[in-house]
């Protein structure tokens, strides 16, 4: 009886873990904490990023080694573009968005170093499917965010959900195909989502 106890016992424990593990999707977060609002700072996180079913090194190896061979030096241009197009396209499109609806709302902001908000906006990429394209066959890309909202005074999460968003496939043969302005899309996409979720609350 008490090996019976012990077993049920552990088996609740493992599925409230496994709840408590599993982010809450985005649509379902309540932010009505953020009424008033108008100022969000923002940070972004990359670590541990997945690529499709990749690890981010091992996408990349492959990735540079693949246009190398093509023309020496091409990999290593590839892979300074792939990680600099986070601060220069993906996180400005993602503030663009955001911005766009909260300035309509309350003439609000939503950018990085906004020192005075009362919260940051913490993006975590968990995942890029950057897509590809076999000419008979394409696949769109795709990104998976862990968005939260943490009070910046006491470093307390107040919400954290998991958003989900595509873009639209674009550029040449998967051998010359540059995924900057495709990922760019899922950013664009995302930022929209979290602008429309937060003006609902702020009003």
């Amino acid at each position: 009886m008490r090996k019976i106890l012990q077993t049920t016992l552990l088996l609740i424990s493992t599925a409230v873990l496994s709840i408590g593990a599993h982010a809450q999707d985005f649509d379902d977060l309540d932010l009505s904490f953020l009424a008033g609002q108008s100022k969000f700072n923002i940070e972004y996180n990359y670590d541990k990023m997945m690529v499709a079913e990749a690890t981010e090194e091992t996408y990349k190896k492959e990735k540079i080694a693949k246009f190398n061979e093509k023309q020496p030096g091409k990999g290593e241009r590839w892979a300074d573009k792939w990680v600099n197009s986070r601060a220069l396209t993906y996180e400005p499109m993602f503030e663009e968005l955001i911005t766009k609806y909260l300035y309509k709302a309350n003439g609000g902001v939503a950018a990085k170093k906004q020192t005075d908000a009362k919260y940051t906006i913490y993006v975590k990429t968990i995942n890029t499917d950057p897509g590809w394209n076999a000419v008979v066959m394409k696949r769109n890309p795709r990104c998976v965010f862990e968005i939260s909202f943490i009070e910046i005074a006491t470093g307390k999460t107040k919400a954290k959900g998991e958003l989900k968003a595509s873009g639209v496939l674009m550029g040449g043969s998967d051998w010359d195909f540059d995924p900057t302005n495709s990922i760019k899309e899922c950013y664009a996409k995302a930022g929209k989502v979290v602008g429309k979720t937060i003006v609902k609350a702020v009003k």
